[in-house]
């Protein structure tokens, strides 16, 4: 299917700045390196200029006046990764309403007091469990449960093989991807005299904002007593673990295989690299960036950037790293001078 540009310029002003447009359609979007005749591209560096002249190049002002060859349309955008976010979820995302069969699929068990709202989809061998509430235009897929009493909102997707424990509550505009699970008891025991470990029941639940993302394999615990809580516009990756009573502010993102302990608090608009750890019980302040691997034995109270084991600002870690490799270098000569005295 064929999109004019100049649509594309009346839905997305708030992006553009600036445009020659040549009254050109396009029909796809594409990497700069596959591009063809009739793609739409992105460009942010110089070096990814396409050697085929797209119908459409997005882009930025400096590179846009740096253009000698004869493109047929260009846009000029302040960000162009953000601009590509937007115009690739509206004119090329991933279907993901398995259209294929029926809004509810045959084989799907839907409880008679559950609540879905307009246009929800149940997929093959789903479960929707008593007492559920689905917002309108949320896609439940294939070999999903959803238990008892949980409250999904509107335009989210629960993508296949995912489970949502009874009672916890999802926002609007949720991406959950596969694998996930929700309102999973969490790790809790007593220890008796004997050093036999007793399961503590978890009778909380889980409470996601809007606009949250779900990395595949994931999981939530749910609270002991009351929620843990994810916060609106919370990304978290593949392989997270968020455990018992963690509370994540909004705008927090997360890299896969995070792990955070039980009853911490995270605050809002952090960022944390791939497996990075989060001991219990602890506070990580407003915009703190905890780099690969760090690991947060103790509270961190100010912005910045944070990185080692324990979690140092990462001035004083590079520091350390240096000191580290003089006494590195300085054993090494303590070694060789050794030597030439025995020799």
């Amino acid at each position: 299917m064929a999109f004019p540009v100049q649509e594309l310029i009346e839905r997305f002003e708030d992006f553009i700045e600036t445009h020659v447009d040549r009254c050109v359609e396009f029909d796809r979007i594409d990497s700069a390196k596959d591009a063809s005749g009739s793609s739409l591209v992105f460009v942010d560096d110089p070096s990814q200029l396409p050697e085929v002249s797209p119908a459409v190049i997005v882009t930025n002002g400096e590179i846009a006046s740096c253009l000698e060859q004869d493109y047929s349309s260009v846009l000029v955008v302040k960000h162009v990764r953000l601009a590509q976010a937007h115009i690739k979820q509206f004119y090329q995302d991933y279907d993901c309403r398995d259209s294929e069969w029926d809004d509810i699929h045959v084989s799907a068990v839907v409880h008679s007091s559950a609540v879905l709202g307009s246009n929800v989809r149940v997929g093959p061998n789903s479960v929707i469990g008593a007492n559920v509430r689905i917002g309108n235009n949320t896609q439940i897929r294939s070999g999903t449960v959803i238990e008892h009493d949980v409250n999904i909102g509107e335009d989210c997707v629960i993508n296949s093989l995912v489970n949502v424990g009874y009672g916890c509550v999802i926002g609007d505009r949720v991406n959950i991807h596969s694998g996930v699970i929700i309102g999973n008891e969490g790790f809790g025991f007593a220890q008796d005299k004997e050093r036999q470990y007793h399961r503590v029941p978890h009778t909380g639940r889980v409470e996601i904002g809007d606009d949250v993302q779900i990395g595949a394999n994931s999981n939530i615990d749910r609270g002991t007593y009351n929620a843990t809580r994810i916060g609106n516009g919370v990304k978290l990756d593949s392989l997270c673990h968020i455990a018992h009573n963690v509370q994540i502010g909004d705008g927090t993102l997360f890299a896969s295989q995070a792990c955070i302990a039980g009853s911490t608090k995270i605050g809002r608009r952090v960022m944390a690299s791939g497996q990075v750890g989060i001991l219990d019980h602890l506070q990580v302040a407003d915009d703190a960036v905890l780099v690969h691997r760090t690991g947060v034995t103790d509270n961190i109270t100010k912005a910045g950037m944070y990185a080692g084991v324990p979690a140092k600002p990462f001035k004083e870690y590079v520091k350390n790293l240096s000191a580290s490799k003089r006494v590195d270098r300085l054993a090494q000569q303590l070694k060789e001078l050794k030597q030439k005295l025995l020799d």
